[in-house]
């Protein structure tokens, strides 16, 4: 994201400011002054003598005369012990900021790769932060004061938008989608506080763009979220902003800023389009990361789980965002479950051992309590069942304690449910945009090495193709062609086109090392059929999806990557569905749930105990099963009559699936159900239609066509 990745000065500090009201976090110890008493006096017994009455009057005046000057010492002392504290907090504060600000720079040098390097760094950060929200939170009354550190609003908003970006880095690092809601319950709060108000942000450069940089950043995470509304609302007043900023300073990279919104706009509008609308033109709801169906199991197999994914993205001709196609923007949130909310927004949450913890959502009183670390979170529910009061004998007390005791012991349910849900097994991601052959075999690698006995690498390839000269010899070594990678690096190539070509290429025999483990294989590519003749030399589970090597219908992604992030989205974009009513909508998608689970129903028969392990993993059998759906949809579609225009597996397991009578049914009837009927072959089932090339094509054949 070049536009909003760059540093922050070091010297300023995140912002979120007004103390939040209501509910405050639990204060840090403070010392306590004591109220001095004032001396008790004596009533002087009564004596007729006057003299006796002076000798006793006397002695007392001295006492209160001599008590007053330690009074007013005492004041002195105190209004110096209190200044004293004021700088300490003030010290305290600064302190926390630049080891907050440190930690903060140090996330972009820590390695893409090993878990163990960078894990520990996050963890400090998180406490670090956690200790500076709570720290400003309790003083911000005397840090706001002009003698003594004189914090303003954007400051405080700028260390919510740090622990925003926080979570949101956290997120890439580990694909769990609860850390995203996190970094969206930040950045919503700093807009609808205001946090980036004020007359300076149009007379300081410097704060005009760090209020653009948050809005970049927030787009971002709403994008990946699927909030199409705020999307919108946040695109046209950045489009302000940006408007502010060109005319007030007459910046160098305004040209820079326009650019930005202009990708943003047309990636939504990519993403957005294709999804109907309502009669009152608003989108309609579809979901788009895992939401697993109960009926949707396989039993007697061994736990088996997607571990990593290498997501390679190499289509420059393709809309994107920053670093990210619509390719690669489908099927990483294909790869993902759908956040809890309900739970995150609920408090702090426990996704997975050894991570930060999740932050108490802002309400209308304020951001959070604090952010706090996994240590503490522990602590904090270990403690649960030794807050009990003292033992009381009555019977009333009794009965109280009793109903104490089940509600602690509901809640203990209750959270011990809740972790359960947060402590989800996603895969973890790498995303590479336009890499080169060397990059895609380290993370490769690093990804072959993470996984365990029981784990799997899934590799999605969206790229131009490249075929390599049957009279080349590399071609008789497995070096066939494949997809294109970048030459990033290389400078001004000396070579000829086709060596240049060959070199700079991911063929099958690429990647045959790295099937000494369970390989999962996804291609996107005008060149998908060069993998599908990959050997399996060390018999463990492998199985690659192709993509239809042609197209008749264009799309701004790939067709085939659609249905395999959203089969109903897909469909609708592909028969050209602008709009639906609600009650239809909700229909349709049953139906296709529906269809899915048909499809399961056929799929979870197939025998190759290889492929049946990829079926033990959510994820893939998800793939698997819209790989199915895809090819019965487009093997009924009219313009799809050739044979290149369908997809394809490897090892081709599903080519009898596709022509069952009860899935072409379903599929007719979703068609009915939408009124396209005239864009598919109704009278005739897609038996007499091309199937699924690899099994009509000799394996040379296979290879070799396009």
């Amino acid at each position: 994201m070049s536009a909003f990745s760059e540093k922050e000065p070091v010297g300023v500090v995140d912002p979120a400011s007004q103390a939040p009201e209501g509910q405050a976090p639990t204060p840090l110890a403070e010392p306590v002054t004591s109220t001095p008493s004032a001396p008790a006096t004596d009533t002087p017994a009564s004596n007729d003598d006057t003299n006796a009455i002076l000798a006793t009057q006397q002695p007392q005046e001295q006492p209160l005369a001599a008590d007053a000057e330690p009074t007013d010492a005492k004041r002195e002392a105190d209004l110096q012990q209190s200044a004293e504290r004021d700088k300490e907090t003030v010290e305290e504060f600064q302190y926390l900021l630049e080891k907050s600000q440190q930690l903060f720079s140090g996330l972009s040098d820590l390695p893409e790769i090993g878990s163990k390097y960078w894990q520990p760094h996050f963890q400090r950060t998180f406490e670090v932060y956690t200790k500076l929200w709570k720290f400003q939170n309790q003083h911000r009354v005397l840090l706001e004061k002009p003698e003594h550190y004189g914090l303003k609003r954007w400051e405080v908003g700028e260390i919510a938008s740090k622990i925003g970006q926080l979570y949101y880095r956290y997120y890439l690092r580990t694909s769990e989608t609860n850390y995203l809601h996190e970094a969206y319950v930040f950045y919503d709060a700093i807009r609808e506080r205001n946090y980036f108000r004020g007359e300076q942000e149009v007379k300081n450069s410097a704060l005009m763009i760090k209020k653009l940089r948050y809005y970049a950043r927030f787009i971002v995470v709403c994008l990946q979220m699927n909030s199409t509304g705020m999307m919108l609302q946040l695109l046209e007043e950045v489009k302000s902003l940006i408007e502010v900023y060109s005319t007030v300073f007459n910046p160098v990279d305004k040209m820079e800023w326009a650019l930005v919104v202009k990708e943003m706009a047309l990636f939504m509008q990519a993403v957005c389009s294709p999804v109907p609308v309502d009669d009152a033109g608003v989108t309609l709801p579809a979901a788009y990361r895992l939401m697993p169906r109960r009926n949707m199991r396989i039993d007697k197999e061994p736990k088996f789980r997607l571990q990593e994914a290498v997501v390679v993205g190499n289509r420059p001709t393709q809309i994107k965002f920053s670093e990210l196609t619509l390719d690669m923007y489908y099927v990483l949130q294909m790869l993902e479950r759908e956040p809890n909310v309900n739970t995150t927004s609920m408090g702090a949450t426990a996704p997975s051992e050894g991570a930060p913890t999740a932050v108490t959502e802002p309400s209308s009183t304020g951001i959070s309590e604090a952010i706090r670390s996994p240590d503490m979170l522990e602590g904090a529910s270990s403690a649960v069942p030794q807050e009990r009061s003292e033992p009381n004998h009555t019977a009333d007390t009794a009965r109280s304690d009793l109903a104490e005791i089940k509600a602690k012991e509901k809640t203990e349910d209750t959270d011990r449910e809740r972790d359960r849900a947060m402590r989800r097994p996603n895969p973890h991601k790498y995303v590479l945009y336009q890499p080169s052959v060397s990059q895609v075999q380290v993370y490769l690698a690093n990804a072959f090495r993470e996984i365990g006995d029981q784990g799997c690498v899934l590799l999605y390839l969206s790229s131009d193709g490249t075929r390599i000269d049957s009279e080349n010899s590399a071609s008789q070594h497995g070096f066939i062609g494949g997809i294109a990678t970048s030459r990033r690096g290389q400078g001004d190539s000396t070579q000829d086109h086709s060596t240049d070509q060959l070199i700079n290429t991911v063929h099958p025999a690429d990647l045959v090392p790295f099937t000494r483990k369970p390989f999962f294989l996804i291609v996107e590519s005008s060149c998908s059929t060069t993998y599908s003749n990959m050997p399996n030399l060390f018999n463990q589970p492998m199985l690659a999806l192709l993509s239809p090597t042609s197209y008749p219908i264009h799309m701004n992604s790939g067709i085939y990557t659609f249905f395999l992030h959203s089969p109903l989205v897909a469909f609708c974009a592909l028969s050209q569905i602008t709009t639906m009513d609600a009650m239809q909508w909700t229909r349709v998608e049953r139906m296709f749930g529906e269809f899915e689970d048909c499809v399961w129903e056929f799929v979870s028969k197939v025998k190759d105990a290889r492929v049946r392990k990829f079926f033990g993993d959510d994820f893939l059998r998800q793939v698997v099963v819209r790989h199915v759906v895809c090819c019965v949809v487009l093997g009924m579609h009219r313009e799809f009559v050739r044979k290149e225009h369908l997809p394809q597996a490897s090892p081709e397991l599903f080519a009898q699936i596709v022509d069952e009578p009860e899935l072409v049914r379903r599929a007719r009837g979703i068609i009915e159900e939408c009124a396209v009927a005239e864009m598919y072959r109704m009278e005739e089932s897609t038996v007499g239609s091309p199937r699924s090339p690899v099994t009509q094509l000799a394996p040379t054949d296979a290879v070799l066509s396009t």
